[in-house]
């Protein structure tokens, strides 16, 4: 004789009823596993659940069960229901000292803590700028006093702020003055490999609440066109299209003097022929005639056709461009 408890899990708790009975009988299963699997005469289970007849017919299973079924597979079993007033063995699972479940047994852990990630990723994505080097600043305090004159000017159009020497725009942003220096921040924000080269308004979200500089939006802009990655390996959603560059009509052109000659070829066969010779008369009228013929015509064959449908009329060509 043999006594095997186990309590569920907080997730566990929460499955539906005919779902935790089904699991407690694989648990005994699996408890007993060796004395039960590949059993030659049927093993005889005793259960109280009732809710298990739920799965005497053809149910949608979730995951749960679903990873029991090749382990339930392996057991020669039959289930027998025993009411819980005949069946004793409740009496062994209600014991007064036995975990009742009311402390969850989930806790917060910390699965990845930060010494697993490296600073680059830290600062992009959390954004902790305080650990940035501190030449980058240095630069940029540097830029501000060699332009006292242009920042003077800035002052109250921007609404800019002025903190220990150094100047801010709307006190959260600080003002950047060189090109070289605004090309940096924007590299930093873009070009790094954990930004994945975000678009326009995604890096100037990104930037505005740590830098400001006049016409920033034009400048991101620019960059941002301009980076070579970018315009690799992004689609263009708006593409540009060539402009239509119609064929206008030469000064005293006559027609047919210029031609152009081309073929129509694997079309449905009709009578004889299966392809279309097209000539088009480019310099005066923009007309075009259009020959059946078959696709192994050669050079004699097409000087045949001419000859036939157009020579007659309209004489020999001057040039002819074959497309």
């Amino acid at each position: 004789m043999g006594f095997h408890s186990q309590k569920f899990s907080t997730t566990e708790q929460n499955y539906p009823i005919y779902d935790r009975e089904f699991l407690a009988i694989m648990r005994r299963l699996c408890n007993w596993d060796y004395l039960l699997k590949g059993t030659t005469n049927p093993v005889l289970v005793y259960t109280d659940h009732a809710n298990l007849r739920y799965y005497r017919n053809p149910q949608k299973i979730g995951p749960c069960v679903a990873r029991y079924l090749l382990e339930h597979e392996q057991y020669n079993i039959l289930l027998e229901y025993k009411s819980g007033v005949t069946n004793r063995a409740d009496g062994l699972l209600c014991r007064e000292d036995y975990d009742t479940g009311s402390n969850p047994d989930n806790e917060d852990i910390t699965v990845w803590p930060d010494k697993y990630f490296c600073k680059q990723h830290t600062i992009i994505c959390v954004v902790d700028w305080d650990s940035l080097e501190d030449n980058l600043d240095m630069a940029i305090n540097k830029a501000q006093q060699d332009n006292q004159a242009t920042i003077k000017c800035w002052a109250s159009t921007h609404n800019l702020t002025s903190h220990d020497g150094t100047h801010w725009h709307r006190s959260t942003a600080l003002v950047i003055m060189a090109d070289e220096l605004r090309r940096g921040v924007t590299s930093l924000f873009h070009d790094q490999i954990t930004t994945g080269h975000p678009g326009i308004a995604k890096t100037l979200q990104l930037l505005m609440p740590y830098y400001w500089w006049p016409n920033m939006k034009t400048f991101v802009t620019e960059y941002i066109c301009s980076c070579a990655t970018c315009q690799m390996n992004k689609v263009n959603t708006p593409p540009t299209y060539p402009l239509l560059s119609p064929i206008m009509p030469e000064e005293n052109a006559r027609p047919f003097e210029t031609i152009a000659m081309d073929f129509i070829m694997k079309l449905p066969s009709s009578g004889e022929y299966d392809t279309i010779l097209t000539i088009t008369d480019t310099d005066c009228s923009k007309a075009s005639i259009f020959l059946p013929c078959k696709e192994a015509i050669d050079s004699e064959g097409v000087a045949q056709i001419y000859m036939t449908h157009v020579l007659p009329y309209y004489g020999i060509p001057k040039k002819i461009i074959l497309d």
